[in-house]
């Protein structure tokens, strides 16, 4: 790893911690508990970290990389489509979709060692990607829902 590579990677890894406690806090407050779909919020720290680990990663094609990179600027700039700064947490799930739809499609373009070397989680990558995904549109709605398939290459079976 050069030092660039290692800077970025601890800046992942301080944005990782940052997100991660944000959403353990709000889970805990009477709005997360209420939110039907809180536990899923929660994969996306670890979501995030396996994309910031991969665009690193020069055994992933720069095209696909570069990819990545557009879907980190969506998440980490102020405003999006669902804005957690008017929204609060629950403004994570756009994010949170996006990325899963960012991951489904790695999941095709790239070795699954691969992305098995980045990935922290603790449930199975590919299951977590089916479970997000089988609530995307009770999370967003079908005009939302539609507009991020759109942006990582069209409708996804």
């Amino acid at each position: 790893m050069t030092g660039s590579e290692i800077i970025a990677e601890r800046k992942a890894q301080d944005y990782y911690r940052r997100l991660r406690r944000r959403l353990d806090a709000w889970l805990q407050s009477r709005q997360g508990r209420a939110y039907r779909f809180a536990d899923y919020l929660l994969l996306l720290p670890d979501l995030l970290h396996l994309i910031i680990r991969l665009v690193l990663d020069r055994r992933v094609p720069m095209e696909v990389r570069t990819q990545m990179a557009a879907v980190l600027a969506y998440v980490v700039l102020p405003l999006d489509l669902m804005p957690e700064a008017a929204l609060g947490p629950v403004g994570f799930a756009d994010d949170l979709l996006l990325v899963a739809l960012m991951v489904r499609k790695l999941m095709t373009t790239i070795p699954r060692e691969v992305l098995l070397d980045h990935w922290s989680g603790s449930a199975e990558l590919m299951q977590t990607i089916r479970t997000i995904l089988d609530v995307a549109e009770e999370m967003v709605g079908s005009r939302l829902w539609n507009r991020l398939q759109h942006m990582i290459g069209g409708r996804q079976s």
